[in-house]
């Protein structure tokens, strides 16, 4: 997966738009995009790049989250972290917090996607690191949650997500591209957005949108 950060495939995939990722799965048969629920935090929100996960499940025992740090101690430059909670609604729990940005930020983590809440948010704007999650709460995880597992396959935002799947995040929200589909998906999308980028060449010139999407099949 390191080789996919070092060429430039990465760089295609942060240019192309979630939408045009999304339809591109769609014509895959497969959903890729999260719920709408699970949005970007603050300003610096545009990420690309391997699935770190870490899956919790409901507890009350007060134990600190260590193997979380593990994943974040473990993980590789460029990939982003990918928390969910089996079994439970965590709006009301914050699965990230400002040292866990600050850690995330040094090793060099992209972003942390989140299925439930997110704290400290004005600390990860600051270092602009990118959070995308369900809410922002100020609720600790402890006593709340346990990590079960790392780097074993999840449920996020509707969608399955195994370590090393690509998650990509724009202001339209969340995709996540199977390993093993990925450039098949990614080849559909750029001849998606190529499509779309000629369809609003003609708007501009002042072409009949329905006759411009007659012309190329896509809306």
């Amino acid at each position: 997966m390191k080789k996919i950060l070092d060429n430039e495939l990465l760089k295609s995939i942060v240019s192309i738009p979630t939408a045009s990722l999304s339809d591109a799965l769609d014509r895959l048969g497969i959903r890729g995009f999260m719920s709408y629920e699970i949005k970007p935090l603050g300003r610096f929100c545009r990420i690309a790049g391997p699935a770190v996960t870490i899956k919790d499940i409901p507890t009350t025992e007060k134990g600190m989250p260590l193997l979380a740090m593990q994943a974040i101690d473990s993980a590789p430059k460029g990939s982003i972290i990918v928390r969910t909670v089996e079994g439970t609604d965590a709006r009301d729990i914050a699965l990230w917090g400002g040292l866990m940005s600050q850690a995330a930020k040094v090793k060099g983590i992209q972003a942390a996607v989140l299925d439930g809440g997110a704290r400290d948010i004005i600390e990860a704007e600051e270092m602009k690191f990118p959070i995308y999650a369900r809410s922002v709460v100020p609720s600790t995880s402890v006593g709340r949650t346990k990590v079960s597992a790392i780097n074993v396959p999840i449920q996020c935002g509707g969608v399955a997500v195994a370590p090393g799947d690509i998650v990509v995040g724009d202001t339209d929200g969340v995709v996540v591209i199977r390993k093993q589909k990925l450039g098949e998906a990614l080849k559909l999308a750029q001849e998606i957005d190529d499509v779309e980028k000629t369809e609003v060449s003609e708007l501009r010139r002042g072409s009949a949108m329905s006759e411009v999407i007659k012309k190329y099949t896509r809306v």
